[in-house]
């Protein structure tokens, strides 16, 4: 089973992203279960403790972080990234990087819609193919 972490923040962007990569993962008949967090930085907390379970074989985390008017931007991207890194070195499975960090909501719109270069697909190969590689470990 695969755990997905969408982030509710900027959901229009967040909706669609999940989308693609349920898209992805019901084309793979994979087994998944979703769960949902306030904003970005919620996703280390909870990824941390998914990975903990012995439930899961990978997460997905999914979210959208975009720069407005303050440094709350950078900070928020620098936990997120650094969490998720330092998780996934930690981690027994494999932790799917699927937080967007764009200038513009145009950017974050132009990687989530669905018939265009959906990230969330992406997302969700990365995790079949990496579960894969570690079950070959």
């Amino acid at each position: 089973m695969i755990a997905i972490i969408k982030a509710n923040f900027n959901s229009e962007i967040t909706n669609l992203l999940l989308q693609g990569c349920i898209n992805e993962l019901n084309d793979q008949q994979s087994v998944y279960e979703i769960w949902e967090v306030p904003g970005a930085v919620e996703i280390v907390g909870l990824a941390s403790q998914l990975s903990k379970q012995n439930k899961y074989q990978a997460i997905i985390t999914i979210g959208a972080v975009i720069q407005g008017d303050t440094d709350h931007y950078t900070y928020v991207c620098e936990y997120v990234t650094v969490g998720l890194s330092q998780l996934s070195i930690l981690s027994p499975i494999p932790i799917v990087f699927g937080v967007l960090t764009t200038q513009t909501e145009e950017l974050a719109m132009e990687r989530a819609a669905i018939n265009k270069m959906n990230k969330g697909k992406e997302f969700a190969s990365c995790a079949i193919e990496m579960i894969a590689l570690y079950n070959n470990i």
